[in-house]
């Protein structure tokens, strides 16, 4: 990336106070920034950071005094975050470009298959009978797309991923490395004392602008099809079973487990390490906090927290009451043990 300050203003919709003509190749952190890159100031605790960091750039929010970054270029912005992860996308793209479309001769694409020209397949890429391909798309080496799945547009699909039969990927989709979509629900049924497997038949259906973490597994449907919605985030090591269907930019955290059958409305927030039952209905809106037990529904709008699961202020102050727990028991004892000498003294001065 080369780009001037001025144009870095323009594109961030931000003001500029130095030199335009400031050349940005790189965006770093402020403390390992240098003189070509662009940092950013999101927190006001790093703020002397920002007044020693070596970055040739910040942006910045607009309230700042701007005296006190004399002698520093900086770009005041709405939300200085948002803005330098607008860098970060050029960087991004500028990177993806310099990868050609091109399909790897040590690729294996079937004859039934259908690959759209503009597509990078790398080495050692297996897409299998009826598979779909299209165009925009870029697979990394070492991944699987099983008999009759689909990927749509634009998708980015790291080295990896296992794409199992029947699976469908929307648009602009990005899977992790690791990323496994379609292997087997979780179905047994125990008949005499023998757990018999229960064939998993459906499929895993994946909207438009999702992207999925490393090492997440999404279970395919016992029949049907487990459902991501349009915009979903899904982080590293989550465990989405069959048959359940998350809903429009919800956004599930690191280690989430998520049981059969679960439906999660639009707009959810799921905090990592969170344990969800199955069978349950959890609204739009919804706030789960991190390291929750989920075994019941929770209406639209909810914030919750704990386990049990409790709304979620109370599930702080709880949580703040723990840490005195050992001195609350300790006092108990001391009053009982207090309690305990007054009736002995009251037996003593009954007359006999």
């Amino acid at each position: 990336m080369e780009i001037t300050l001025v144009k870095l203003a323009q594109i961030t919709n931000g003001f500029l106070v130095g030199d335009e003509n400031k050349i940005i190749r790189n965006a770093s952190g402020l403390a390992e920034a240098v003189a070509d890159d662009i940092s950013f100031l999101g927190n006001m605790k790093y703020l002397q950071q920002a007044f020693e960091t070596k970055a040739g750039a910040l942006f910045v929010g607009q309230d700042i005094d701007e005296k006190k970054f004399s002698g520093k270029n900086i770009i005041k912005v709405a939300n200085p975050q948002y803005a330098y992860s607008l860098v970060l996308n050029i960087i991004a793209k500028e990177r993806l470009d310099d990868i050609k479309f091109e399909i790897s001769p040590r690729a294996f694409i079937d004859e039934q298959a259908k690959v759209a020209p503009d597509v990078y397949i790398g080495a050692c890429v297996v897409i299998d009978k009826g598979a779909q391909v299209a165009s925009g798309t870029r697979i990394f080496p070492n991944v699987y797309v099983g008999r009759n799945a689909k990927i749509g547009k634009s998708c980015i699909i790291y080295s990896n991923v296992t794409i199992r039969e029947n699976c469908v990927l929307g648009d602009r989709v990005i899977l992790q490395p690791g990323v496994v979509v379609g292997g087997d629900g979780f179905g047994f049924a125990t008949v005499d004392g023998q757990n018999q497997k229960i064939p998993q038949i459906g499929n895993v259906v994946i909207g438009n602008d999702v992207e999925v973490g490393a090492n997440t597994t999404i279970d395919r449907a016992t029949t049907n099809s487990t459902k991501i919605g349009d915009g979903a985030k899904i982080d590293n090591l989550v465990q989405i079973a069959h048959n359940v269907c998350i809903g429009k930019n919800s956004l599930i955290v690191a280690q989430v487990g998520i049981s059969g059958s679960t439906k999660i409305g639009d707009n959810v927030i799921v905090g990592g390490q969170t344990g969800i039952a199955g069978h349950l209905n959890i609204g739009n809106n919804v706030l789960v906090a991190g390291q929750s037990g989920v075994s019941g529904n929770i209406k639209d709008g909810q914030k919750v927290g704990g386990n049990p699961i409790v709304d979620l202020t109370q599930s702080i102050k709880i949580r703040a009451a723990l840490r005195h727990l050992p001195q609350i028991y300790q006092d108990i004892k001391n009053i009982k043990k207090k309690l305990e000498g007054l009736e002995d003294k009251e037996c003593q001065s009954k007359p006999q």
